[in-house]
């Protein structure tokens, strides 16, 4: 069946989610922060590694570099974060008017950009969708849909609900991939997909260090940085 991979991992992000909520409110805050801090570093070391595995450094960095100003002038990071925060608002409305007043976590949206810019970054997200569209199973998805559902209950534990809002951007991301598979698959080269992967490492590292605070690198816009290597890699690689 094809599409069950995204599926699943929609399902995972929003169980990982309950699952944080439900622990996090018996983690102390200096456990909170070690754990933020674990999880940090190890989103940087994958970053690196990945970023690493490029045949030429070259092609990420004018990718992150075109991809940013593009990301810019579109405002990308703006309207993750119009996005967080218009649910955010409607969703206490609504409890409001029923009588059901409650406090969002106050990095509700900073939960739904870090989780949401995580999950959709990544080889595994774009490779697994093609593999699912065309028919050749969704093992890829599976495994990363087990990798998601892991760091959403570190996510949600530590920013709340607006993790398992990711899980709605992540799954409509990958149905697009998937549904576009055949063509994806006859355009993408293997050193597009590897350019790609570096690329996206790149944007992960940045996450990291956004996480642990260190610098709030703006990945939402660099974003278009992943449409923008393989692009890269037609035009000027041999």
């Amino acid at each position: 069946m094809r599409g069950i991979g995204t599926i699943t991992n929609f399902l995972t992000i929003i169980g990982g989610t309950l699952v944080g909520l439900g622990v996090g409110k018996y983690v102390a805050d200096n456990m909170r922060t070690t754990i933020e801090q674990a999880v940090g570093m190890v989103t940087i070391v994958l970053g690196v590694s990945t970023a690493a595995q490029s045949d030429n450094i070259v092609f990420p960095l004018v990718s992150v570099v075109l991809g940013g100003i593009i990301g810019e002038l579109a405002r990308i990071e703006h309207g993750f974060y119009v996005l967080g925060n218009w649910v955010k608002s409607r969703a206490e409305s609504a409890l409001a008017k029923r009588s059901r007043a409650t406090t969002f976590h106050p990095r509700f949206v900073e939960g739904f950009v870090t989780a949401t810019l995580l999950f959709s970054i990544g080889p595994m997200s774009i490779l697994g969708s093609i593999d699912d569209g065309l028919g050749r199973g969704a093992q890829i998805l599976i495994v990363k849909s087990a990798l998601d559902g892991l760091v959403s209950i570190i996510f949600a534990a530590t920013m709340g609900w607006g993790v398992a809002l990711s899980a709605f951007v992540v799954a409509g991301y990958q149905a697009v991939m998937t549904l576009s598979a055949s063509g994806l698959d006859a355009i993408l080269t293997d050193r597009m997909v590897h350019e790609m992967s570096a690329t996206g490492g790149i944007m992960v590292l940045g996450i990291g260090l956004r996480f642990m605070d260190v610098k709030p690198i703006r990945v939402g816009s660099l974003l278009p940085g992943l449409a923008v290597a393989p692009v890269l890699v037609a035009l000027f690689a041999r």
